[in-house]
């Protein structure tokens, strides 16, 4: 599972109104309709349903996939993020980047963008304390 990167040119995107992202901040495909729908419904939650945003007090980049739920939170170090993963499954619903400035300057491309590669389903197994 991958997602849509910040706008390219270094800086993270800006908070925009509570309605959507700032002008000029990329959309995934499908992004402003209904979610992928919850897992009671018999829908799922994927990348084309994301929800991004840059906390530039906290120096944070959160993307959920979907409404933004509560989860299990998981440090991934091979990503250097925090996963999000489902409280009743171990399926991924989001992540979250603290430090995002000093992040992007590891992990991300000469232009500003990067990717996140995320399984659907965490390996909750190799969590220490899971």
């Amino acid at each position: 599972m991958s997602t849509i990167p910040p706008p390219p040119g270094g800086s993270p995107p800006q908070p925009g109104p509570p309605g959507g992202p700032p002008p000029g901040f990329p959309q995934p495909p499908g992004a402003g309709g209904a979610p992928g729908g919850a897992p009671a419904e018999g829908g799922t939650r994927s990348p084309q349903d994301s929800m991004t945003r840059y906390d530039k007090e906290k120096d944070a980049y959160h993307c959920s996939y979907g409404i933004p739920t509560a989860a299990r939170t998981v440090w991934d170090p091979q990503r250097e993020l925090v996963v999000r993963v489902d409280l009743h499954s171990p399926r991924v619903i989001g992540f979250s980047i603290p430090n995002f400035t000093e992040w992007l300057k590891t992990h991300g491309n000469e232009d500003g963008s990067f990717e996140v590669d995320l399984p659907e389903v965490f390996p909750m197994d190799q969590v220490q304390g899971a």
